[in-house]
């Protein structure tokens, strides 16, 4: 069945859960998501939506509708011509302890995803402040201005990755990935899961060149280190410890540092840092030729 291009557009004052239920009645349908844009000033929101729909427009039409008017706020759905776009006109959000900044990344974008990753935010008691689309030629991702309180947010959204077939990275709204970051893999969970040296020093380098400094941290040291071009490797200690040793040694703040590990083995890891590249290394080894978790990590890296 030829895909249908609708733009749904929702808007209405700001109420936490609003984006989640509008993605979870999308979800009911066979669509992916093309574009998306959300705004949120002076409380009022807007939220629009490009999908592709196999199916009944009319369906969709009305799940949407109802959902929006249970929920207080307006929708429309019109049909999209197959060159539309979202406009991304994003205002600059406030400057503020509450707020953070996430980019989640896969190949293809669906509602019920999105969705998911919306309830978490409202489930512990944040609210999408903005969020816009931003794609390569091989993924497609969509990045979040994220209002709330951090230590409950990050780990709410590190648990989704591996749920959602996402990958996601979640850090302090106020990062420049221009300045000089250390970058911290866990070698257990990335390197060991990587598949071959080739693409491990790959990604090394492109990380390099980024601007980041590399080290690695775990239970095994790996032998060719010096191959790898890391900087430093240390063993597992204390977790904050650990992290702020290594930024001391390469004379960088905390705030700068970068951990990319698993969410099922890299907890502690990525939750105690300033920002935090989760991938699901379980999903696929990287093999030469397709996308992989590697390939997703530098993807984030140079949206966070």
């Amino acid at each position: 069945m030829q895909p249908i291009s609708l733009l749904v557009t929702v808007a209405g004052r700001d109420r936490p859960g609003v984006t989640a239920v509008i993605f979870a009645a999308l979800a009911a349908h066979d669509v992916d998501v093309r574009d998306v844009v959300q705004t949120v000033s002076d409380r009022q929101a807007r939220l629009a939506i490009l999908v592709d729909l196999r199916g009944d427009p009319a369906a969709l039409r009305h799940s949407v509708n109802s959902t929006a008017q249970a929920f207080g706020v307006e929708s429309h759905v019109i049909t999209a011509g197959p060159d539309a776009h979202v406009v991304h006109s994003v205002p600059r959000s406030r400057s503020r302890a509450g707020r953070s900044r996430a980019v989640a990344v896969g190949t293809r974008l669906r509602a019920g995803t999105l969705g998911d990753i919306a309830k978490r935010v409202a489930d512990v008691g944040g609210s999408i402040e903005s969020m816009w689309q931003s794609s390569d030629d091989t993924f497609t991702g969509v990045e979040m201005s994220l209002d709330g309180e951090s230590s409950r947010l990050r780990p709410a959204l590190i648990a989704s990755v591996g749920e959602t077939g996402l990958d996601l990275a979640v850090g302090p709204a106020g990062a420049r990935t221009r300045d000089r970051r250390l970058l911290v893999l866990d070698a257990d969970a990335v390197l060991g899961a990587s598949g071959s040296f080739p693409r491990v020093a790959g990604f090394v380098g492109a990380a390099r060149q980024a601007g980041c400094s590399i080290a690695a941290v775990g239970r095994r040291r790996p032998s060719d280190r010096a191959d790898l071009g890391l900087d430093a490797f240390v063993a597992m200690d204390d977790v904050d410890r650990t992290l702020r040793g290594l930024a001391t040694d390469l004379d960088l703040p905390p705030s700068r540092i970068v951990v990319v590990g698993d969410p099922q083995d890299s907890t502690r890891l990525l939750t105690a840092v300033g920002t935090a590249i989760a991938v699901d290394t379980h999903a696929a080894a990287d093999v030469p030729g397709e996308p992989g978790f590697l390939d997703s990590a530098l993807y984030l890296l140079a949206r966070i």
